[in-house]
Order: C-alpha cells, then structure tokens, then sequence
C-alpha cells in the first residue's frame, strides 16, 4: 500500500470520504499520522546527550 498526501477543498470532504469507503481506501487526516507518528516513538531516548555527542564527534573528527 503507498500513501501519499492529497490537499483537498474542505466542501469536498464529505464526497471524498464516500470516495474512499467505496474503493476501499483508508482515510486520514494528516494531524492523525503525525499524531499517530509521535505516539510510536520510544518515550524514553535510546541514548543519552553525551553518546549523541560522542557519536557526532567520532564522524565529524574520526576519534
């Protein structure tokens, strides 16, 4: 499945929804897959300030 991005008049909303349910599609708007982007992150980081740092200097300066 691809999903792409459709600005659409928000009078053809209602008509789009019809659209869809009857393809098959599933439609969201875009505030519900960037919320549902956020809710998937881990709520606590991987790693800390200081492995970031450390991460960054070893590409940057090869230590």
């Amino acid at each position: 499945m691809e999903d792409f991005v459709l600005s659409i008049p928000t009078r053809d909303q209602s008509f789009m929804e019809i659209l869809a349910s009857r393809m098959g599609w599933k439609l969201r708007p875009r505030r519900a897959s960037i919320e549902q982007f956020i809710n998937s992150c881990p709520q606590t980081p991987v790693m800390t300030d200081e492995e970031i740092a450390s991460e960054v200097n070893a590409v940057r300066y090869g230590k």
